[in-house]
């Protein structure tokens, strides 16, 4: 089973990396460029679209009572393709990646963009690929429709 990390532990990990990265290069700093109360009202609008984006993800999977649970896809019990799945195949992810853009521009360096975009590139190979692969077998053509309609992200 190629889910090795559980996501939010890859947030951890990509934040870790982010504050290190700020604590030994924090000559990057863009602070100059960007007002500081336009750079705070930019991370708390991030991080309170990331809050409602994820609320709203896990609202909904509570509501069809099929599992949040990342690490188990297996025992989802249905495709839940309505409210912000409308939307987004992966509105919890995409939480999440607004939160590490949120921290990014707290830290106000912009190599910790890099490391958002590891993250991106992480969760989709080892993490979404896997689940997507899994939901297909469980679901088949249900499943195969909702990808075909709803994009990854966005």
């Amino acid at each position: 089973m190629e889910l090795k990390v559980i996501p939010i532990v890859q947030v951890a990990i990509a934040a870790i990396l982010m504050t290190l990265l700020q604590y030994f290069l924090p000559a990057l700093s863009y602070s100059g460029a960007i007002s500081p109360s336009t750079n705070s009202i930019l991370v708390m609008l991030l991080l309170f679209i990331a809050i409602l984006i994820g609320f709203f993800a896990i609202d909904s999977f509570r509501k069809h009572q099929t599992t949040v649970n990342p690490s188990k896809p297996e025992t989802s019990s249905k495709v839940v393709d309505n409210g912000i799945y409308q939307y987004s195949r992966n509105p919890m992810y995409l939480a999440m990646l607004l939160l590490l853009i949120s921290y990014a521009c707290y830290l106000e360096n912009p190599l910790t963009l890099a490391i958002v975009g590891l993250f991106v590139w992480y969760i989709g190979k080892y993490q979404i690929t896997p689940e997507e692969r899994i939901l297909t077998s469980l679901f088949g053509q249900a499943y195969s429709d909702y990808k075909n309609s709803v994009r990854r992200w966005l």
